[in-house]
């Protein structure tokens, strides 16, 4: 799916480098070098996301925000600021004083500028995928099909209570609801024959053996331990083997789960109600918090879903419900992807969900952006291996359908059996860690493959102690960056004064997704293990990652949240 975004900005070397990379990354984007060209564009494309460069002349993209928030659609389009530092806007709270949604420095935080863009857009098909693997399916009788979705809920959960003698989710709702798919006979010719119904269908994998994949990797019907069989490689299995079933993984007491159609990711729940897609509703703004509230309790004392309650009482659309659900399908199965500690169960076949969604994505791709996103520096150390491990390339590996990005490409091409993880960052022009993560990726699906210690497989290594992590050539703390001392202690003063929503830099309305993907990027920025323990940035840091909890144990529960924006006021 498109994205259409508009790019403000009159430095030619920063405008040429992001129209590289946002369109390599799946989106159309119109550049304007002026508030004029800017304002024409706005109206004419009507563009999902803004970006505007603070270098504009007088003051001129501060004023173009505040004139596109008076602009029909205007109130609702993400505006990103982008700025040297040196101009009135220097800071997130201060562009969201200024109208706009975040502030990113420029050059240096381009990397920052995308991953946001992709928090507000979700994940964008690179334009380079053959536009005949991408049929949209039109939803058509909304209402009808989202009624008889709804009913489909309980079908399901009655056949899970008499499979199992009762609920999986015992009190939770449980969340099914389905996107209404047109099945009509317009159907694009590149379905295939034997999934009918279903809009996208990458090629079909080459010959695997189906019995070792079974066998070794997926063991349908036996829990195995996250720490050694990791959600990419159970992903890649299931696409192998064309699994029609669904993946559980128990973990911190909450059951999420990921149904499969033919290998192919159809739908994902979980039993908690902070992840259920009545949260994810209420998280994108399309059903306020306190009506949420009350279905739940309706829903509890007429044995109904929460969704039913909303939908008959006219507080949610069935169309609402067909566009938020790819979203809340997508970051379901990539949000797995941060489990460190669990169980994951496979289970062929069983009861499925009555209208697949149809994700659009290659199962790879979900790979590849899970652990891109999930995976840190000292995880992916201790699930691939270190920087001084030299990858190989599989010849004929299994690419047919996978739309790689230029930099995954990259990556791919720099291994040629003699460079070190390093030295395949620097050929391919990608930082050390995304190298990781990228190997890490495609060796879950097959194309890259690691020489491991006594004959393991690359994923199942042991966690290794600092020491051999330093003899094998980990890179060094960020105790002497430059900058980054200066950076902590702005942060320690921030978070012994500021509110929560200050301290992640995110407005009072934001969206979870938005507070999620905040939490996120500064638990990554604030890393206690980045920094050395006897150094005196440890306990700083520590300190900020505690608070950086702590917000998010607030803001990331509803009810926590609503008291705590009360006390606020």
């Amino acid at each position: 799916m498109e994205s259409h975004l508009l790019l403000v900005e009159n430095e030619a070397d920063i405008a040429a480098a992001l129209l590289h990379r946002l369109r390599a990354r799946g989106h159309v984007v119109d550049l304007a070098t002026d508030a004029e060209a800017a304002r024409g564009l706005f109206a004419q494309k009507a563009p999902a996301l803004v970006i505007i460069s603070l270098t504009l002349p007088e003051g001129g993209g501060e004023r173009l925000c505040r004139g596109l928030r008076t602009r029909p659609r205007g109130g609702l389009v993400p505006i990103l600021f982008l700025g040297t530092g040196d101009e009135a806007v220097r800071t997130p709270g201060e562009a969201i004083a200024a109208g706009a949604d975040h502030f990113f420095r420029k050059p240096e935080e381009l990397d920052a500028l995308l991953d946001r863009v992709a928090v507000f857009l979700g994940p964008v098909t690179p334009v380079s995928l053959s536009a005949s693997l991408q049929p949209k399916a039109a939803p058509s009788a909304h209402g009808a099909r989202a009624d008889a979705s709804s009913r489909g809920h309980r079908d399901f959960r009655d056949d899970e209570a008499d499979r199992h003698g009762s609920s999986p989710f015992e009190d939770e709702p449980t969340v099914l609801d389905q996107a209404p798919v047109d099945r009509g006979a317009d159907r694009p010719a590149t379905t295939s024959p034997d999934r009918p119904g279903f809009g996208l269908h990458p090629a079909r994998p080459p010959a695997v053996d189906p019995e070792a994949v079974w066998s070794q990797v997926l063991q349908p019907g036996r829990a195995v331990p996250l720490t050694r069989r990791g959600l990419g490689e159970i992903l890649s299995a299931a696409w192998k083997v064309r699994l029609t079933g669904r993946i559980e993984v128990a973990a911190g007491g909450v059951l999420r789960r990921v149904f499969f159609d033919h290998g192919a990711p159809t739908f994902a729940d979980s039993s908690s109600e902070r992840e259920d897609l009545p949260a994810h509703l209420a998280a994108e703004g399309y059903v306020s918090r306190g009506a949420l509230v009350q279905a739940r309790a309706r829903a509890h004392a007429i044995g109904a879903t929460p969704e039913e309650v909303l939908l008959d009482g006219g507080l949610l659309l069935p169309e609402d419900v067909w566009r938020a659900l790819h979203g809340y399908v997508v970051d379901g199965v990539l949000n797995l992807f941060a489990l460190e500690a669990g169980e994951s169960t496979v289970v062929q076949g069983g009861p499925r969900p009555l209208d697949p969604v149809d994700l659009g994505l290659h199962p790879g791709r979900l790979v590849l952006d899970g652990v891109r996103r999930k995976y840190g520096r000292l995880r992916l150390y201790r699930a691939y291996g270190t920087p001084t491990v030299t990858p190989l390339p599989v010849p004929g590996g299994p690419r047919e359908g996978l739309a790689l990005r230029a930099d995954e490409e990259a990556v791919l091409l720099a291994c040629d059996g003699r460079r070190t993880v390093v030295e395949v960052a620097r050929a391919a022009r990608v930082g050390e860690v995304d190298a990781l993560a990228i190997l890490y990726g495609l060796t879950a699906l097959g194309l890259v493959e690691t020489p491991a210690t006594g004959g393991a497989r690359a994923g199942t290594l042991p966690p290794l102690a600092d020491e051999v992590l330093a003899r094998a050539g980990a890179p060094r703390t960020a105790d002497d960056l430059p900058g980054f001392g200066e950076l902590v202690a702005a942060k320690l003063a921030e978070v012994q004064t500021a509110d929560y929503f200050m301290v992640l830099g995110i407005p009072r309305g934001a969206a979870m997704s938005e507070i999620r993907a905040a939490v996120e990027t500064l638990k990554r920025r604030f890393d206690p293990h980045r920094v050395r323990r006897e150094g005196s940035l440890w306990h700083p840091v520590q300190e900020i990652a505690a608070v950086v909890d702590d917000a998010w144990a607030m803001l990331g529960d509803p009810r926590l949240r609503a008291r705590y924006e009360a006390a606020l006021r």
